[in-house]
């Protein structure tokens, strides 16, 4: 996991390096804010994104979800979002799997885990594998949005 903000420019030291840099000069480069919510293909399949304005969920509803093949590079843009984290643990089983058909999977809750809260311009990289728990409210539920690149993992 790597927490960051768009305005720190920063080299990111990882196999996947070059990939999430280009995802966050793309989000410097793109006003997100005035983009309608869907999916928008950024390098074809490679590379695409998912405008989001959930509204935040209390902190004990939702369960952790996990990526095998995808890196998530999510971005807030607007409203303050909790992020729940915990590293890979691959002796966990989904209680949801749908890894097949939409890369993602969900687990139980867990105990222990860390409390990251974002503020917009903040940004949160997940790699397969880590749990995450996004759209969570840190005080009160709240509308946000919020922009999450995925990036196919070599």
């Amino acid at each position: 996991m790597i927490l960051g903000h768009l305005h720190q420019i920063q080299t990111i030291h990882s196999s996947a390096s070059t990939e999430i840099e280009l995802a966050l000069q793309h989000l410097r480069d793109t006003d997100y804010l005035q983009v309608a919510p869907g999916k928008y293909p950024i390098d074809g399949t490679r590379m695409f994104a998912i405008v989001q304005d959930p509204i935040t969920q209390n902190w004990d509803l939702g369960f952790p979800e996990f990526h095998e093949r995808h890196i998530d590079v999510q971005c807030l843009l607007s409203g303050e979002e909790a992020l729940g984290f915990l590293p890979a643990n691959p002796n966990l089983k989904p209680t949801d799997n749908f890894l097949a058909e939409r890369d993602i999977a969900f687990v139980a809750q867990q105990e222990n885990e860390t409390k990251i809260v974002l503020t917009p311009g903040m940004y949160a990289v997940f790699f397969p594998g880590e749990l995450h728990r996004p759209c969570r409210a840190v005080n009160q539920a709240m509308q946000i949005k919020k922009v999450v690149i995925k990036i196919l993992s070599r």
